[in-house]
């Protein structure tokens, strides 16, 4: 498959705009291997907790950057990724209102059945973040490094652990005291995260989690709306390898 039917799939995932941000990372035992394509989809969520948390009451007279910019949800996903050479390959992702593009490098530890590999990866990503209850709308921009170890049992079973850092810049006008108002926030997210798959070599069912720890530094309309918390990022989906 190439990169325009590649595109085709994708595409359609991008009109199905959820609000939340929930972006997995779908990692996988390996990197594609090479001349060979991926294609996945399925679905993922972002949970807030503690001062992230979703406001339980929203007064209308406050900011509404974080029920528009940082909501909770669950979006669909969809993803593709081509190997073009041993131990790279290159992926791109749409997760709601969100599109990563990612490159990817795997060094083996162990071949054989039993398969092992440190895999690390680049990825840039962007999207908007559609209007909500007349709330206000914007976009947002940033980067990933993923970094996992992940194992191979013969083609059927894969595991992989490791870690996600990122940093992200979002920008808008979002409702504050009755009008729209412009606003930007900077934030840094990191934390562990744990897959597994299983199938025939073909066709695989796939579910992650992420647990991170994401701060904020935001400001709208002159006020500042500093916040941390922990996130979780649950991730599902099925592969088909071409």
């Amino acid at each position: 498959m190439n990169w325009t039917g590649l595109a085709l799939l994708l595409a359609p995932l991008a009109a199905l705009c959820g609000c939340a941000t929930a972006v997995p990372a779908m990692s996988g035992g390996s990197t594609t291997p090479k001349n060979r394509t991926d294609l996945g989809l399925g679905g993922a969520a972002r949970v807030p907790l503690g001062d992230l948390r979703d406001p339980a009451v929203l007064d209308p007279g406050e900011s509404q950057y974080r029920y528009a910019a940082d909501a909770g949800g669950v979006v669909p996903m969809a993803y593709g990724r081509y190997g073009i050479a041993r131990n790279w390959d290159l992926g791109l992702m749409v997760s709601g209102a969100t599109v990563k593009a990612e490159a990817r490098y795997e060094k083996v530890l162990r071949e054989g059945t039993t398969r092992s590999s440190l895999v690390v990866g680049l990825a840039p990503f962007g999207g908007w973040i559609p209007e909500r209850d007349r709330s206000g709308s914007g976009g947002r921009v940033g980067f990933e490094v993923p970094f996992v170890y992940g194992v191979d049992f013969g083609g059927v079973y894969e595991l992989w652990l490791g870690a996600r850092g990122s940093g992200e810049y979002v920008f808008g006008d979002f409702e504050v005291a009755g009008s729209e108002q412009r606003a930007s926030g900077a934030g840094l997210r990191l934390g562990p995260v744990i897959g597994m798959a299983l199938g025939v070599r073909r066709i695989h069912a796939l579910v992650e989690l992420t647990a991170a720890y994401e701060y904020w530094f935001i400001d709208h309309a002159g006020g500042a709306l500093d916040r941390g918390g922990f996130v979780l990022i649950p991730g599902f989906g099925l592969r088909l390898r071409l």
